[in-house]
């Protein structure tokens, strides 16, 4: 008999294939020297990972009766991986949808020749700013833009259009039209903007004043929306939660929302949690898929069945009073946890937002 679908279908698994990295981005969930490693030319250091091909195939293939389609590749730097394309085919052979988080500093001509034999949906890579030697400072390697400006060269010329992504902090606020226009130039599919988030290297930067405030991220987000957006060839996304987006955008339905109902993030050493987060939250491991089943830990695990108890039923502030809690689910709940481990939370900015009176007053409940 066919299995019954879950009432959570575990639409994705995050895999983050290595902790180690060729850049020390200041940013970073990892905090070097953990994350860090010398990288000389175009050999690849020879790593023995925890998450081992085998074991990616077990979870898969117990994901796939849950509702899985598609897996994200990330790290640190998956393309530090020698086996990186054992993975890519694996999860190409079993049908998923592919998305690929790099760097692109290695990605070299016949690297983007074998990625485009794969129908990859999404390959995402990142630039600050047109500045090359800032780019270079904040991504902590002399070089970084040359070589990941390089890279995305190589995946152009093979039909592959990534996305950039642009860490916007309060140095670089003044770079957002020009890194759009560099990415039109470069060939790009679209340019998404993240504001720095308060986790982990982005919270020593929020502590140093050197993230944005709420009011001038609203302000910009506004600017890019009906300012930067028509005028431009590419798609320009500017990362907030959906409470905050133009009713054009909600009608698009092209907002971001947390996806914590239906994802699996399962680390370099097989440990598994929600996104990726027991990175830095070690309380949030659930196993680990060389001593855990995927089917038993989706059903029976105590942190997950909690999370769907309290999410988005018991979130807290500004988040419980939102119109829109049920999609968003509060966001970002990885970075809820991250501040006062609480899993409801309510989402930093957006609380922020209330306290300053910028918060939507039409899109509380009440």
């Amino acid at each position: 008999m066919p299995s019954e679908t879950p009432a959570y279908p575990l639409r994705a698994i995050y895999f983050n294939l290595t902790n180690r990295c060729n850049l020390q981005c200041r940013h970073c969930w990892l905090a070097p020297p953990l994350a860090t490693v010398k990288h000389k030319g175009s050999s690849r250091p020879a790593f023995t990972e925890g998450l081992g091909l085998e074991a990616a195939a077990a979870a898969v293939d117990q994901a796939m009766p849950l509702g899985l389609t598609s897996v994200k590749l990330t790290g640190g730097e998956p393309f530090l991986r020698t086996d990186i394309f054992a993975f890519i085919d694996l999860f190409h052979r079993r049908g998923l949808a592919i998305d690929i988080e790099t760097n692109a500093t290695l990605i070299d001509k016949t690297a983007a020749e074998r990625l485009s034999g794969y129908p990859i949906r999404s390959i995402s890579t990142s630039i600050d700013s047109t500045d090359a030697k800032w780019h270079d400072g904040f991504r902590g390697a002399k070089g970084a833009w040359a070589k990941t400006t390089e890279g995305i060269g190589h995946l152009v010329a093979q039909g592959l259009r990534p996305q950039i992504i642009m860490a916007l902090g309060r140095a670089n606020k003044d770079q957002i039209e020009a890194v759009t226009r560099l990415a039109v130039r470069l060939g790009a599919g679209s340019l998404k903007i993240n504001p720095i988030t308060p986790i982990s290297g982005g919270a020593k930067m929020h502590q140093q004043e050197e993230t944005l405030a709420v009011d001038d991220l609203l302000t910009l987000a506004r600017w890019v929306a009906g300012g930067l957006q028509p005028h431009s060839a590419i798609p320009v996304i500017f990362s907030l939660p959906i409470v905050f987006a133009p009713l054009k955008q909600l009608i698009a339905d092209a907002s971001p929302w947390c996806a914590i109902h239906n994802i699996l993030g399962i680390v370099e050493n097989g440990d598994i949690s929600f996104c990726g987060i027991q990175c830095v939250e070690k309380k949030l491991v659930m196993g680990n898929i060389n001593t855990h089943a995927i089917a038993e830990l989706w059903r029976d695990n105590a942190l997950l069945n909690r999370m769907r108890e309290l999410v988005p039923k018991c979130l807290e502030g500004i988040c419980a009073r939102c119109f829109f809690k049920k999609r968003c689910l509060g966001y970002c709940r990885a970075c809820a946890y991250h501040q006062d481990e609480k899993l409801t939370g309510p989402y930093w900015l957006c609380q922020q937002a209330f306290d300053m009176g910028l918060f939507p007053e039409a899109r509380c409940l009440y």
